[in-house]
């Protein structure tokens, strides 16, 4: 952008903004008239449209590691950066707090507790973490144990790659 700033008058000064002839130059800290050269505001949108959107953090509780392996390239490529894993309901609970992270993809069986209880104590917390419960048994958890946990909803594991993706991602 090229600006002019002759005080001579030239023609890119409009008539009404040119100097007097007792003043034919401005001095230095001395405010300039206002030439109609500025900047635009863009319309108003909202913060994720100015600076895109942030990233959401995931933590994987699940006591298989093949699992938690395929659930990380599943999120691979999205929104949702896996900032954790767990394999165990303490290691889990321990993770959560430390991480503080958006998203909890929670396993219904570990070895030391069930994904039902752990969610009902992580979605206590302050920041209310998201909460997603998994398993292999797609009717591992009612309709209503889902809910009474606090979780966001539940997803058969042979469903992740697609339905629990997008649950994952949409929040819901």
């Amino acid at each position: 952008m090229r600006l002019l700033c002759s005080v001579a008058g030239g023609p890119h000064i409009p008539e009404h903004r040119r100097p007097t002839s007792e003043n034919p130059q401005w001095e230095v800290g001395q405010s300039l008239p206002a030439s109609g050269i500025g900047f635009a505001l863009p319309p108003r949108v909202g913060a994720r449209g100015m600076i895109g959107s942030v990233p959401s953090s995931v933590l994987l509780i699940d006591d298989d590691p093949a699992f938690r392996r395929l659930a990380r390239r599943a999120l691979a490529g999205t929104e949702m950066s896996v900032v954790g894993e767990a394999g165990t309901a303490a290691a889990g609970a321990s993770a959560v707090r430390e991480l503080k992270p958006d998203v909890v993809l929670l396993d219904l069986g570990l070895p030391d507790g069930d994904g039902i209880t752990l969610a009902r104590e992580l979605s206590a917390l302050p920041w209310r973490p998201r909460i997603v419960l998994t398993s292999v048994d797609p009717d591992a958890a009612s309709p209503d144990e889902v809910e009474r946990s606090g979780a966001s909803g539940f997803v058969p594991k042979h469903d992740l790659p697609g339905r629990g993706l997008q649950m994952l991602l949409d929040g819901r």
